[in-house]
């Protein structure tokens, strides 16, 4: 007999009850990837900021963002961010190259003892050793030893531009082993929505694939 085609809504009649995620679940059951696909299936955009990967890759993040805008070679912008955010935001820093390191050490002791969450970096970073001993979240797009001046010419809590998309102070921030995902505000809600669907879906087709004779092309109907 073969394999009944699994989708989405056929799970969701199924009167199973599943754990429901939430944005303060999200990284106990779901992944960036979980959260990239649901994007995708919304909004055709993955949100994944390309190439942007965890210091640590033990560490996991979720929370609102704060925006800013520099240059690699002033990395001074990034330590005013620290005291114009809240407590368990992250500050989320675009870089417009890698040619300098715009976060070390010193940077992240500052933001640790402030509480701020974690700080993604769209460009460069360095002490990558101390900062994985001081246990503080860092990602980033590339390591380098050399860095610029404590300027203060970028920007904070304005919009950027990464490509064609527009991220902005308040944007949801998901980062994990696997690499960063923001979700725009306006889009939580229904991204969440569509993440659960996933997750029931996946799970359903483990299910079916723990059978001697099953094939998972023949599960998912392709």
């Amino acid at each position: 007999m073969s394999e009944k085609k699994i989708t989405p809504k056929s799970i969701l009649r199924s009167g199973k009850k599943e754990v429901k995620i939430t944005l303060e679940n999200l990284l106990e059951h779901a992944s960036s990837d979980n959260v990239s696909d649901a994007l995708k299936n919304l909004y055709g955009t993955t949100g994944v900021i390309e190439s942007v990967t965890a210091i640590d890759k033990s560490r996991k993040v979720i929370g609102k963002i704060v925006t800013v805008g520099v240059n690699s070679y002033d990395w001074g912008t990034g330590i005013k961010a620290i005291y114009e955010a809240e407590e368990n935001d992250i500050l989320f820093i675009n870089c417009s190259d890698c040619d300098h390191a715009i976060w070390g050490e010193l940077a992240s002791r500052a933001a640790k003892k402030n509480n701020i969450k974690a700080t993604v970096i769209n460009g460069a970073s360095r002490d990558s050793e101390e900062i994985i001993k001081l246990g503080y979240p860092v990602f980033s797009k590339m390591i380098r030893p050399n860095a610029g001046k404590a300027l203060n010419m970028g920007t904070i809590k304005e919009n950027l531009r990464i490509k064609d998309t527009i991220i902005k102070t308040g944007d949801i921030l998901v980062g994990d082993y696997d690499g960063v995902v923001i979700i725009p505000q306006e889009c939580v809600e229904e991204t969440l929505e569509e993440l659960n669907k996933i997750k029931a879906f996946e799970k359903k087709c483990m299910k079916k694939l723990e059978k001697e004779d099953a094939q998972l092309d023949k599960i998912i109907g392709i």
